[in-house]
């Protein structure tokens, strides 16, 4: 079997940090997690809210998880792209591990401090844009994990189709169909809850 490591590519900044990983240089591991880490963190909080009580631990398992991950890396996509979504994954299995329907009604603090999604926006704004990831959150709950992951990756992390594709592994056709098929569904749920329904007026 033939040895997989992160490919050196000149478009990703982060390709030869994942390689020195890969390859045991001193000092690597610390560089690779100092730089990631805030990013898991971001990625965390926007699927699960700020004041999530595990959220050092899932940070953490993320991370480990990226690590772990590192050699199985074949450069399909960006090195920021690959842990972002582990720990998307991470946020994810969390959700429906816990079970946390209570995010459907967030407080006014769970928006994202890092402003993330909500730069610039009032607190009225920041408030409708967190009740709207968590209500898109409930809803990637209910579908199986091979078909949340890639409208979580579009719709919550903000990656084009052809990103989503290339960090998944997957045909983009099959990308934007199950992109599609979540807005479907999404749009069903909005149709019987006209609070929620008003959250998403005018947002594609």
């Amino acid at each position: 079997m033939s040895d997989v490591r992160p490919k050196t590519n000149p478009t990703d900044p982060l390709a030869a940090l994942a390689e020195q990983v890969v390859e045991h240089r001193p000092g690597a591991v610390r560089g690779f997690l100092i730089t990631l880490a805030p990013y898991v963190l971001r990625v965390v909080r926007q699927v699960l809210g700020r004041d999530h009580p595990d959220m050092e631990d899932l940070v953490q398992e993320a991370l480990l998880g990226a690590l772990d991950a590192l050699p199985r890396f074949r450069g399909e996509c960006t090195t920021l792209h690959f842990v972002q979504r582990i720990a998307l994954l991470t946020a994810l299995n969390s959700r429906r591990r816990f079970a946390l329907r209570e995010q459907l009604v967030p407080r006014a603090h769970d928006a994202d401090a890092d402003g993330v999604a909500a730069q610039g926006a009032c607190p009225a704004e920041a408030l409708d844009a967190a009740r709207r990831r968590a209500v898109f959150g409930a809803l990637l709950d209910e579908l199986p994990a091979a078909q949340a992951e890639a409208p979580a990756m579009h719709c919550v992390l903000g990656y084009t189709v052809a990103e989503t594709a290339a960090a998944v592994g997957a045909p983009v056709n099959t990308v934007r169909g199950r992109i599609v098929a979540a807005k479907a569904a999404l749009r069903e749920r909005l149709a019987l809850d006209p609070i929620a329904q008003e959250l998403f007026r005018g947002v594609s």
